[in-house]
């Protein structure tokens, strides 16, 4: 009994260090495709269907108003909007400096402000929010 107690005290901390390494491993393999692109600035990403000119036009203004209050967010550098007019896709990408600097507008109470100019704008646009994707993504400028 005393073999068996012996042979276990010496395998089993191994066998558990070998696991957890095999984990840790397989987790940083995972994680591994995505610590090549650093994170220096940070875009808020809205796209949408305008569906005509006039609708543009109007969603342009609420957006231009929502903008300048957003100038007030500590970090944001750039505010861009693109628009195709023959499917009357629009997309705007608001950057900001710092991933911190980003995460701090989220939870801004500037941002409850300006998040009821963008509802606005989309409410007197007829556009469904449903219908609006919206996500954060790395932004490198590189010219």
């Amino acid at each position: 009994m005393e073999s068996i107690y012996l042979f276990l005290q010496g395998t089993l901390p191994t066998m558990l260090v070998s696991s957890l390494s095999k984990i840790s491993a397989r987790a940083s393999s995972l994680s591994r495709p995505f610590s090549t692109i650093p994170v220096t600035n940070v875009a808020s990403v809205l796209k949408l269907n305008v569906r005509d000119e006039p609708t543009a036009v109007k969603f342009d203004s609420a957006m231009k108003a929502m903008t300048e209050k957003m100038k007030a967010s500590p970090g944001m550098i750039s505010a861009t909007r693109h628009v195709c007019k023959s499917e009357w896709a629009y997309e705007l990408s608001f950057v900001w400096d710092t991933k911190e600097n980003f995460g701090a507008w989220k939870e801004s109470a500037l941002r409850e402000e300006v998040h009821s100019i963008y509802l606005d704008g989309l409410k007197d646009c007829g556009i469904e929010e449903d219908n609006v994707y919206g996500g954060a993504r790395v932004s490198d400028v590189w010219v």
